[in-house]
């Protein structure tokens, strides 16, 4: 029999976002597969463990390093995938991710993997962070043919896309909150801006204007446009 392994995305931290799909689906698997850096509890299990009886089920912790470097996270991608390829041989497994699988998830690497060595792979959506920052705070993304950016904010034609037309969010900005309302600043969109900090979580803070330097989180969504207020 063909088990299947299942990319279930969990939404932001706020489990009731949880969709009924993730919770059907983490329930029938005996395996969840759990990423997590530096053996640190892993959020994306904290967040089902609140919806879903993990009563009997095994617990594969994934250690995903915090490093750029390309071969360590090619290789690390690479036994990761072998791991979860050896439990499919005997049972379907889940691999857990906040926010949604499709959007700047290290998952989807593994899922890639998997997938090329002949398993099954499903993928099943969530709640991305930047909808649920955006609902947190009262802002709209689009509206009409108003296009809607999202931004990392290592690319390369960064300032440019924020001078773009429709609004932005700018996400993967740890590190780095001094010079983007630095740029913001020199491109005459500061005032235009809002910061959600840890959406969800009981230490969830909204910044606008020039407030939003004192956003300090991992989990720091920044949306840029007319009207962002």
């Amino acid at each position: 029999m063909a088990h299947t392994l299942y990319g279930v995305s969990v939404g932001p931290w706020d489990h009731e976002l949880m969709t009924l799909k993730s919770v059907r689906i983490i329930e029938k698997c005996r395996v969840i597969a759990v990423p997590q850096t530096n053996y640190e509890n892993s959020l994306a299990l904290a967040i089902a463990e609140k919806n879903c009886n993990f009563e009997g089920k095994k617990i594969l912790r994934l250690d995903f390093p915090m490093v750029r470097d390309k071969e360590i996270l090619e290789q690390n991608y690479n036994n990761i995938a072998l791991k979860i390829c050896r439990e499919l041989e005997f049972s379907d497994v889940a691999i857990l991710t906040i926010g949604d699988l499709s959007i700047y998830s290290t998952c989807s690497y593994i899922a890639e993997k998997v997938s090329r060595k002949g398993y099954n792979v499903e993928l099943c959506a969530g709640v991305t962070s930047f909808c649920a920052s955006a609902c947190s705070a009262g802002i709209s993304l689009a509206e009409g043919d108003q296009p809607f950016i999202v931004i990392p904010y290592n690319c390369e034609n960064i300032a440019d896309l924020l001078q773009m037309k429709g609004k932005k969010a700018v996400m993967k900005c740890r590190g780095h909150e001094t010079e983007l309302a630095e740029l913001l600043e020199k491109l005459r969109l500061i005032d235009e801006t809002a910061a959600v900090e840890n959406c969800g979580m009981p230490t969830e803070k909204i910044y606008y204007g020039r407030d939003i330097i004192q956003a300090n989180s991992y989990f720091t969504v920044y949306f840029v446009g007319d009207k962002v207020e």
